[in-house]
């Protein structure tokens, strides 16, 4: 019985280009519900808005210039502005199902597919892989996709609420603010290849260890009988050695994601501090100085901090699972040739 095999895929096809590939198709099927849960997000970004901008006229326009009634209703309306999001919180996880159970179910049924078409080619036998798939992958897909929707969600709406706010504060604060951010997200996103690799690699240099260490203690007296033990223990020595260095690298890139959150988290507040004097000779009032640090030590630094330990922990895990989904599954087996059925003469001659 000959099996036909799935077309190999291309040497620089990356698990982030095939996962990229698949969803395309799947958010563009869901544009309605993306619209749906973004304008709940709106008020989220009223919220992040009101939360500096109010702070700052606080103190221009209420204590600082005397009128403390002001300033307290500056700051009543900060206050006030954060009962909308409890209600956006209510929205957006009631719109969030529309996009986290379509990925579930279709994964599911990929899985089944998968399942059956196997079966099918290899007499009944279903393999553990569309098992792990159907009962255990597809629930860590759905729970990441979903943390990672809440969190991309939060950021780009508590940004462009931040944002906004210090363009309304004074345009000058954007070019002490944003360069860092930008710098931190883009060293960041530059660490997201090289450590899915450094993690495979480590991944398959312990499961080699550990593999080996198994066979080991299964063929000790083997081992012994044969004279072989040296060769035994440098190749343990080579896997271990393996072991080291994949551990290594992988950590010296986690000591690079440390340093992007600390650009994107603890510089820019640090450089507003600096650049103080330079922005309230060019204009900056106190009250809107004050509000920029509330925007980048309530809204953004969080926000910023959020996302990146997202994509650095179940956003690596989730393409990993999704891009074992991204197989097509296994064409059956060649159906056996079967030999002609008898005809009617040939049947009666063998009666005769």
């Amino acid at each position: 019985m000959k099996r036909r095999h799935a077309p190999a895929r291309p040497a620089r096809d990356t698990a982030l280009r095939r996962v990229g590939r698949e969803a395309r198709p799947f958010l563009r099927a869901r544009t309605g519900a993306i619209l749906r849960l973004s304008a709940w997000s709106l008020l989220e970004f009223a919220q992040t808005f009101l939360s500096g901008y109010g702070v700052a006229r606080a103190l221009d326009d209420g204590f600082l210039a005397g009128r403390p009634a002001t300033g307290l209703l500056w700051l009543a309306v900060a206050a006030v502005a954060v009962l909308p999001s409890v209600l956006a919180a209510r929205g957006v996880f009631g719109r969030l199902a529309d996009l986290v159970e379509p990925l579930r179910d279709g994964l599911v049924r990929r899985a089944v597919a998968r399942a059956l078409s196997g079966a099918l080619g290899r007499s009944g036998d279903v393999s553990t892989r569309s098992l792990s798939q159907v009962t255990h992958q597809s629930e860590i897909a759905r729970d990441g996709w979903a943390g990672l929707v809440l969190t991309l969600r939060s950021f780009v709406f508590t940004a462009a609420g931040a944002v906004t706010g210090l363009l309304a504060l004074s345009p000058a604060l954007l070019l002490i603010v944003l360069p860092p951010l930008v710098l931190g997200t883009a060293l960041f996103l530059g660490t997201l290849p090289p450590m899915a690799a450094r993690q495979r690699a480590y991944l398959a240099a312990d499961e080699a260890y550990a593999a080996h260490a198994g066979e080991l203690a299964a063929s000790v007296r083997d081992i012994a009988a044969a004279g072989t033990a040296e060769r035994t223990v440098a190749a343990s020595r080579a896997l271990a050695d393996a072991q080291l260095a994949a551990s290594r690298s992988l950590a010296r890139w986690s000591a690079v994601r440390v340093v992007a959150l600390a650009v994107c988290g603890r510089l820019p507040p640090l450089l507003l501090l600096l650049g103080a004097p330079w922005l309230l000779r060019n204009g900056l009032t106190p009250g809107g100085l004050v509000g920029a640090l509330t925007y980048l030590t309530q809204a953004l630094a969080p926000a910023v901090q959020a996302l990146m330990t997202m994509l650095g922990t179940a956003g690596g895990r989730l393409v990993v699972v999704l891009d074992r989904f991204t197989d097509a599954p296994p064409p059956p087996a060649d159906e056996p040739a079967r030999e002609a059925a008898p005809t009617v003469r040939e049947s009666t001659s063998r009666v005769v």
